[in-house]
């Protein structure tokens, strides 16, 4: 007896052992997979990389319902061509079925399903799927290159959209944001290039489109932002809905047709990338609202010639790398250029420094070959190292005993004393008004057409068309206002009148009754 409970106890281990390996499944189409046995269930762990063609995976093991996919499953598997899950199958895992080229379709049989993060990232030949009807979850980088996926339904009952989920997803033409959707991740579509309109199911309380532009709250600040601009879209111009604060990471990345984008007054941040690549953007104007400009944001953008860096801005970190930037004029109130801000801008022939910058940054203009004179101002007392790197043509103009003095001789940088052998700004006078000296309140100035006479201490003029500041952006009284414009130090005046228009007449008219009942 006590021999017989030994082999028993024996075969009772063995089986134990048994179940806890992996054994390839035996049946038509699915030798090629492990599964796993636990308490309960079963898990497909692999699959063996020489599988090929169609896979079913079996709805049980040994006498155990199959609910999960595991872990990198199917990763790698280039030959695999179709795969059916069975209904008992509610788990996939991260990176279950990555990285199979050649995987055109998978059919889900149940209702329910979660799915781990870059469940079928890089896909490259899934031209459409359908979800399970109950899935809740589009992970992060769910479908991150699933290049061919052209044809996908959201399913209603999603309810959070994961970040970079379907990243360059290229040949997808149309999207639809369900009802349900309270959270749609940072980068959800970057690189959906072929998008032409972003579409927001009625009901949804977070999220909106306007002609096609996706709306809702920014990740990290929570306020309102333009998250995605469908870079298929047509038009050359667009205008940024009023009351949006942020234009979020990505939004008009890699857009190939939009020459102008109109931002609303309020507007803050406009985040990395913003306008990344943007080849023909070649009008925009910064609000003076605006306090931080992300890394590259402006980065790449082969039409933009100039630009105006608002007084409220904090930091424009690496902001213009590699753009075509020729003329910058920073306001007054920017205190630091930050690290590589203008590193690569090659033609970059003008920068108009204020007397509250204090910084100047590691690399900030590494790289400018077009720039020669820089006039540097004595208030500046630190510039950091290799800021001015690769700038073959520069000279520092700088002042006697300076920080930038003391820079340009220890980094062997060519530079001038300002007033030695220089002729320096006397008087600056309005030339030509500008086109425009009507203007409603709130409006903002615009200085196109502006003109000034300039001279010199040596009796010399000159006509100037930029590089100049005023001291207001918004015409915030009415009747006639006075505009002071600085040039070199020296200013001049100028005036424009400020009415109400109908409709602010209205407004008042309307508030004054209230106020008077």
């Amino acid at each position: 007896m006590k021999k017989i409970a030994k082999i028993l106890c024996l075969i009772l281990s063995l089986a134990t052992v048994l179940s806890c390996i992996g054994i390839s499944a035996s049946a038509t189409g699915e030798g090629y997979l492990t599964l796993r046995a636990y308490d309960g269930f079963a898990v497909v762990t692999s699959c063996l990389s020489t599988a090929s063609g169609e896979i079913d995976i079996p709805d049980t093991y040994s006498g155990m319902p199959v609910t999960q996919i595991g872990n990198s499953a199917f990763s790698g598997c280039t030959r695999i061509t179709k795969i059916t899950v069975p209904s008992s199958v509610t788990k996939v895992g991260n990176s279950a079925f990555s990285n199979c080229d050649k995987l055109e379709a998978v059919i889900f049989e149940g209702d329910t399903c979660t799915f781990g993060t870059e469940a079928f990232y890089n896909c490259r030949s899934i031209g459409e799927l359908t979800l399970p009807a109950n899935t809740k979850t589009i992970s992060q980088r769910m479908f991150n290159g699933c290049t061919s996926l052209d044809n996908f339904l959201i399913p209603e009952s999603v309810t959070s959209i994961g970040n970079e989920a379907f990243g360059l997803c290229g040949s997808l033409t149309e999207i639809t944001i369900p009802s349900a959707v309270t959270s749609v991740g940072k980068n959800a579509f970057i690189g959906c290039n072929s998008i032409s309109s972003f579409n927001v199911a009625g009901g949804n309380t977070v999220y909106s489109s306007s002609n096609g532009v996706l709306y809702g709250p920014d990740t990290s600040t929570g306020k309102k932002a333009l998250l995605q601009y469908p870079n298929a879209k047509s038009g050359a111009s667009y205008t940024v809905l009023s009351g949006t604060k942020v234009i979020a990471d990505y939004a008009f990345g890699d857009n190939s047709t939009l020459t102008k984008v109109t931002l609303p007054s309020g507007l803050e941040i406009l985040d990395n990338f913003a306008f990344y690549k943007c080849k023909k953007l070649a009008d925009i104007q910064l609000p003076s609202t605006v306090t931080k400009l992300g890394s590259q944001s402006f980065g790449r953008c082969d039409a933009l010639r100039t630009i105006t860096i608002p007084s409220n801005v904090e930091t424009f970190e690496s902001a213009f790398y590699m753009s075509s930037l020729e003329s910058v004029i920073i306001q007054n109130g920017v205190t630091e250029i930050g690290t590589k801000s203008f590193e690569d801008c090659t033609k970059l022939t003008s920068v108009s420094i204020p007397a509250s910058v204090k910084t100047i940054g590691i690399g900030a203009f590494k790289g400018c070959t077009s720039l020669g004179d820089f006039n540097v101002p004595s208030t500046v007392t630190t510039i950091e190292r290799g800021a001015f790197t690769e700038c073959e043509n520069i000279t520092l103009v700088v002042e006697s005993g300076s920080a930038a003095h003391t820079y340009a001789v220890e980094n062997s940088v060519n530079y001038r004393i300002r007033g030695e052998g220089e002729k320096t700004v006397k008087s600056v006078s309005v030339l030509t008004l500008p086109n425009k000296t009507s203007y409603y309140y709130k409006d903002s100035l615009d200085t196109t057409g502006l003109k000034l006479s300039v001279t010199y201490t040596d009796g010399s003029t000159e006509t100037v068309t930029s590089g100049y500041e005023v001291n207001t952006s918004t015409l915030a009284k009415t009747g006639a206002q006075v505009i002071e414009v600085t040039y070199e130090g020296c200013t001049a005046q100028f005036s424009v009148n400020v009415s109400y228009a109908w409709w602010q007449w209205i407004i008042m008219i309307f508030l004054l009754g209230i106020f008077w009942y």
